[in-house]
């Protein structure tokens, strides 16, 4: 009579804040953790591993990480470093969590003097009437326009 070996595959179980994950594959990616953990959009997070001594690493996206070491892998998740938003189409980013309309129109190279900013995602919403009303910043980021103050400029 034959026997057949069976393998048990390893499993690899790391804790990221509160949740317990596991993983077939001894080498992740900070992607990886951070969709299973359901972190997505993934660009929204930062992923940091734990370290004895109140220590903390950032892991980048891409960043492969060795989950065979001896021991529970501890991870946590904090908002992203830095937001991004466009101004009439044009990508801008920011490592500040709150701004106001004037900041974001001279960070693109506007005069608040003679524009206003409005949101078109995922609200429409002008600060004409507010413009140094702190805006805190979200990720995915928003989509701004600008707009002249005086109607439209004559050539």
């Amino acid at each position: 009579m034959k026997t057949e070996v069976v393998e048990k595959k390893h499993k690899y179980k790391i804790k990221v804040d509160e949740l317990i994950l596991e993983f077939n594959e001894p080498i992740v990616t900070g992607s990886e953790i951070l969709i299973k953990a359901g972190k997505t959009p993934i660009e929204c997070f930062t992923l940091y591993q734990k370290f004895r001594g109140c220590d903390f690493e950032k892991i980048s996206l891409d960043e492969k990480v060795d989950l065979s070491k001896s021991g529970l892998e501890h991870f946590t998740i904090k908002s992203p470093e830095v937001f991004h938003y466009t101004v009439d189409g044009e990508p801008e980013t920011t490592d500040k969590s709150h701004l106001t309309a004037n900041e974001i129109l001279q960070l693109a190279g506007l005069d608040p003097n003679d524009y206003y900013l409005t949101q078109i995602y995922p609200n429409d919403l002008s600060y004409k009437e507010n413009p140094n009303e702190p805006i805190v910043m979200m990720c995915p980021g928003y989509k701004f326009i600008s707009a002249y103050l005086s109607g439209t400029p004559v050539a």
